[in-house]
């Protein structure tokens, strides 16, 4: 999607050209096909009127998608029936990385051509997800981590909020299949979760707590559960008279937000 305005070739696809394209990657036998055939069938239609084809292309002279340009709402059309498709092998996510390196760029052209076509979900019948026994203490203690942040700070506060919102976020994330129609669960920290995926891809739901600070006017100390305070820098100002006031009680669950790392 670029905003260069000078390609080789710029223009709408005909209506059957893009059907053509839909039902050939409707026939794709699985994710490395469903890219080829993008490639393949877009490319073959824009080359045509140039006089060449996808053998004139190879290692020493290459395609360059960025040199070629089709109106955005077919792009759409043509991502969404790829990814439709890569549902079928539970790899939704990791195709639509793909195919932003090898689809054309786009341009606005609210007249071109986009035949209705029956969107059908093609994803596996089931999810099957394996959680470690220790994942499990995990999920539960997390759970009650939130239970406490909202006794603590009450239920309308933002350390209840921000917490249970994104925790929230990380467990639905384990039921997607974009990544895989098996996924594995195992602990990670104490109120961490290491998420393993089908597709061989590797992330975490990781708790990020929010350090206690002292919250008195030039003093940058960070302050333990059990009162002691202490700075980074060995210069960082602190108070003379180690009479703190902590932004939240030693006694407090500890603030934070879950957060997702690959």
């Amino acid at each position: 999607m670029s905003s260069t305005t000078t390609y080789r070739a710029q223009r709408a696809l005909t209506g059957d050209e893009l059907t053509a394209i839909r039902n050939q990657i409707e026939a794709a036998g699985g994710p490395a096909e469903i890219v080829a055939t993008v490639v393949r069938a877009v490319f073959t239609a824009l080359l045509a009127p140039l006089g060449e084809s996808l053998d004139d292309y190879n290692r020493d002279r290459q395609l360059v998608p960025g040199q070629f340009a089709i109106p955005q709402t077919q792009w759409e059309a043509i991502s969404d029936a790829a990814l439709d498709r890569a549902d079928a092998f539970a790899a939704r996510a990791l195709l639509a990385l793909e195919l932003i390196d090898v689809m054309p760029c786009t341009y606005q052209d609210p007249d071109a051509p986009v035949p209705p076509f029956e969107r059908v979900d093609q994803r596996p019948y089931e999810h099957v997800l394996t959680v470690a026994r220790e994942a499990t203490d995990v999920i539960a203690a997390a759970s009650a981590h939130c239970d406490r942040l909202g006794a603590a700070f009450g239920v309308g506060s933002p350390e209840y909020r921000e917490a249970v919102t994104s925790w929230q976020r990380g467990l639905s994330r384990l039921f997607a299949m974009g990544l895989g129609a098996r996924t594995y669960v195992t602990r990670d920290g104490e109120l961490s979760l290491l998420v393993r995926c089908e597709r061989g891809f590797v992330y975490g739901i990781v708790f990020h707590p929010v350090q206690r600070r002292c919250t008195r006017d030039e003093c940058r100390a960070v302050i333990n559960d059990d009162g002691h305070a202490w700075t980074y820098l060995r210069d960082d100002p602190k108070c003379h008279d180690d009479d703190h006031a902590p932004s939240y009680p030693l006694d407090a669950p500890h603030p934070g937000i879950w957060q997702f790392h690959s």
